[in-house]
């Protein structure tokens, strides 16, 4: 018995659309890819030869932040400094060829005259009197502890200092001390001085 031929299968037109598609996918990620490269490519060829011309002063970057102020907008001006504020005058040169005149010299300033001292306040009599009797009190305290460091002392180391004073300061200390202290010094004085002293102690003079 003859053996029954089958019939020949129907071709999916899915499967086919699916295989046609598989290469398309591949060939657009390949271009994207590629595409992608070689803009990297250019950009990195672009950046090293505007780095190159920087360096090597062909663009000057500060004449181009200048000409077109770049460092006021917000985002780019903080790479570039604010040029800095100059006090200088625009100064007027003369035309080539014309004869420069001397500037004239400038006047000398006269010297300023000072300023009259203010007027002593007119002083009362009787502030003038507080004024003696207030100097007059400490030149008395002062007198009264010389007195006091000299009456601590021995007689024979006190007496070579009070012969380098003169004779009014010694009769100022001699008065603030007492007898006692006076006669051992008097003693260990000059006969000399010891008697010119004496002369004055016994007229009551003082400083």
């Amino acid at each position: 018995m003859a053996e029954k031929k089958k019939p020949p299968e129907k071709e999916n037109p899915g499967a086919k659309s699916a295989a046609a598609k598989a290469p398309a996918k591949k060939n657009r990620f390949g271009f994207l890819l590629k595409a992608t490269l070689f803009l990297l490519v250019l950009l990195m060829l672009a950046g090293g030869s505007l780095y190159a011309a920087v360096f090597f002063k062909f663009i000057d970057i500060d004449a181009l932040a200048a000409e077109y102020n770049l460092a006021s907008y917000p985002v780019v001006g903080r790479y570039f400094a604010k040029p800095a504020a100059t006090n200088f005058e625009t100064v007027e040169l003369p035309p080539e060829g014309a004869k420069e005149t001397p500037a004239p010299a400038p006047a000398a300033q006269a010297a300023p005259t000072p300023a009259p001292a203010p007027a002593a306040a007119a002083i009362s009599p009787d502030e003038l009197k507080a004024r003696e009797a207030k100097a007059k009190q400490e030149e008395a305290k002062r007198i009264s502890r010389l007195a006091r460091l000299y009456a601590e002392m021995k007689p024979d180391e006190a007496v070579p200092i009070l012969n380098q004073l003169d004779d009014p300061t010694v009769l100022a200390i001699l008065n603030k001390m007492e007898d006692s202290q006076v006669a051992k010094l008097m003693s260990l004085f000059d006969a000399r001085r010891a008697a010119r002293l004496t002369q004055d102690m016994l007229k009551g003079k003082t400083m």
